[in-house]
């Protein structure tokens, strides 16, 4: 026997966990832009090109500047990381075909579709 479903179709249940994920991973993507221009002073800096900016940074927080750099590049590593995790979810959302099959993903990723 068909099992009947109330609530949104299944394009609108993709729709609102596309949206969903998006809120989820929202603060790291307003980080890794805010951070663009610090992490290629980052870079430039443990390359042998000293960033002013990082210096500064060092002087207010009584740390080495390579250790603020190489802090910088590790959280952009991390927030690469989770953008692909996102853009992953995304993907088998899409893909997925039942409707419990996206609220699973969503469920096993800790994310919900209330805001």
């Amino acid at each position: 026997m068909a099992r009947l479903e109330i609530g949104p179709s299944l394009d609108q249940l993709r729709d609102l966990a596309e949206q969903a994920i998006d809120r989820h991973f929202d603060p790291v993507r307003q980080r890794m832009a805010l951070y663009t221009r610090k992490v290629a002073r980052a870079e430039q800096h443990l390359a042998g090109n000293p960033s002013a900016m990082l210096n500064r940074e060092a002087q207010r927080r009584h740390i080495k500047a390579d250790d603020i750099a190489r802090q910088i590049i590790a959280l952009a590593e991390a927030d690469e990381a989770q953008e692909d995790q996102r853009v992953a979810l995304k993907l088998k959302v899409r893909k997925a075909l039942t409707a419990p099959k996206i609220r699973k993903l969503l469920a096993e990723n800790g994310i919900t579709l209330g805001r």
